[in-house]
C-alpha cells in the first residue's frame, strides 16, 4: 500500500486546482520601493496601500485623512508569462452601506492587459472569486495574450476605490517569469475632487474617471478625490502644492456647492493663489457636471448653477489678477445625457466615460500631451 501512495499522488497532481499548490505569491511592497502607481509621495507613504503619508493626519481635515486610506486611483503594474493570475488581499472596511455602488467597484479589483501595440484591454475574471471576511481572492484563468514581449505581457491591476487594503499579493504559475514595474517618475496629473473623482459610481475600478484618463493618456495620474469632503480647505491646497505636477485639476463643486457663493469664491481664489505661489504647472478649474434629471429637479439644478457661476467668478478674478496657466472646463463640455447617473448625484459607467472624455480633451490641451 505504501508504494501506491506516491503513484496516486502523481496521478492526482494534474487534477489539482491552479491556486492549490502551483502558485507563487509576491507582494508589491516587498522591494525597497513600493510598486504602487498613483501616489505622489510613494516612498514616503511607505509599505501600505494608502494614498498619503502619515504626516498629513495632523494637518488635513479628519474626513479627508480617513478617506486617503482608501485605494482610489491606485494601481499595480507587472509583467509575466503566466497564463493564470490570482490576487489575494485583505480589506479593512466591511461595509455594505454603498447602496449606489457595486461591490466590485468599492472593494474589488480590475485587471487590464497591454499588447505590444500599446493598447490596453480589459480582462474579466468571469466570477472566479472568493469573498471571505479575512481574505478576498480573485482569479484570471487560461489567459491568451495575442501578442507578448520577450519577458511576457504587461498587466495593470486597479485597486478598490472605496476600501482600504491590509495586504495584497499577486500569484502566478510556478515557473512563469514575473516582475513588478517600478512606478513612473514622470510628473503626474493631479486631480482633486469629490466622490465622483474618488470613484463613485461605475461598475468596476477600471472605469473610474481618473483610471480611464491615466490609461488612455498613458500618463501618471494622482487621484485626490475625497467623498463628500472636497471643500477647498487651505490645508488641502498646501498639500497639493507639494506635488511636482504636470497639471492640476480642481473639481470641488459637487461638494462645495453646499457653501454659499461668496465662500466658494473666497476658498477657490485663496486656494489657487496658494497653489500658484509654489507651482507653475497648469491648473484646470472644472464646473460641476450637468444635472441629468434637470427637468424634474429644477430647484436643485439652479442651486448647482449658482455654485458653478461663483466658481467661474473666482476663475475670472484670478485671471484678472494675472494668474498664469489657468484654464476652465465648463459643464457644457461634459456631454451628459439623462442616462448617465446612478441616482442623480454620481455618474454610472456612461457618465464616467463622458467625464473622462471631457477631462482628456482639456488635459491634452493644457499639459501638451499627444
Amino acid at each position: 500500500m505504501k508504494h501506491l501512495i506516491p503513484l496516486l499522488l502523481a496521478l492526482l497532481a494534474p487534477m489539482l486546482p491552479v491556486g492549490a499548490q502551483r502558485t507563487v505569491w509576491t507582494s508589491p511592497l516587498q522591494g525597497e520601493i513600493p510598486c504602487i502607481e498613483g501616489r505622489a509621495w510613494n516612498i514616503e507613504t511607505g509599505k501600505n496601500f494608502q494614498r498619503l503619508p502619515a504626516r498629513f493626519e495632523t494637518t488635513l481635515p479628519a474626513n479627508v485623512w480617513e478617506l486617503s486610506k482608501q485605494g482610489a486611483g491606485l494601481s499595480i503594474s507587472f509583467v509575466t508569462t503566466a497564463r493564470n493570475i490570482s490576487v489575494r488581499y485583505g480589506l479593512s472596511l466591511h461595509s455594505d452601506g454603498y447602496r449606489n455602488m457595486a461591490p466590485l467597484n468599492h472593494s474589488g479589483l480590475d485587471l487590464y492587459g497591454r499588447t505590444t501595440d500599446g493598447k490596453c484591454h480589459w480582462i474579466g475574471n468571469h466570477m472566479r472569486w472568493s469573498w471571505r471576511p479575512d481574505t478576498v481572492c480573485m482569479e484570471w484563468h487560461n489567459l491568451t495574450p495575442p501578442k507578448a514581449g520577450a519577458d511576457g505581457t504587461e498587466y495593470i491591476l486597479y485597486l478598490p476605490g472605496y476600501n482600504a487594503l491590509k495586504f495584497l499579493e499577486i500569484g502566478v504559475d510556478e515557473g512563469a517569469a514575473f516582475r513588478f514595474k517600478a512606478p513612473s517618475e514622470e510628473p503626474p496629473v493631479v486631480i482633486y475632487g469629490s466622490s465622483i473623482i474618488q470613484g463613485a459610481s461605475p461598475s468596476r475600478p477600471g472605469l473610474m474617471i481618473t483610471n480611464i484618463v491615466a490609461r488612455e493618456l498613458q500618463c501618471p495620474v494622482v487621484n485626490l478625490g475625497f467623498s463628500g469632503s472636497a471643500l477647498m480647505e487651505p490645508a488641502v491646497f498646501d498639500m497639493l502644492a507639494e506635488i511636482e505636477a504636470r497639471a492640476f485639476v480642481i473639481d470641488p463643486i459637487p461638494n462645495s456647492y453646499s457653501l454659499d457663493e461668496e465662500e466658494i469664491v473666497k476658498r477657490a481664489t485663496e486656494g489657487i493663489r496658494r497653489l500658484r505661489s509654489r507651482s507653475e504647472a497648469p491648473i484646470l478649474m472644472v464646473e460641476c457636471h450637468p444635472m441629468s434629471d434637470s427637468i424634474f429637479q429644477a430647484n436643485l439644478t439652479a442651486r448647482y448653477a449658482r455654485s458653478n457661476a461663483a466658481f467661474r467668478r473666482a476663475f475670472e478674478q484670478l485671471r484678472a489678477e494675472g494668474v498664469k496657466h489657468l484654464h476652465y472646463l465648463p459643464n457644457t463640455d461634459i456631454h451628459f445625457s439623462e442616462e448617465d447617473m446612478i441616482e442623480g448625484t454620481h455618474p454610472n459607467d456612461l457618465g464616467c466615460r463622458a467625464y473622462a472624455e471631457a477631462y482628456k480633451r482639456s488635459i491634452r490641451r493644457i499639459a501638451s500631451l499627444p
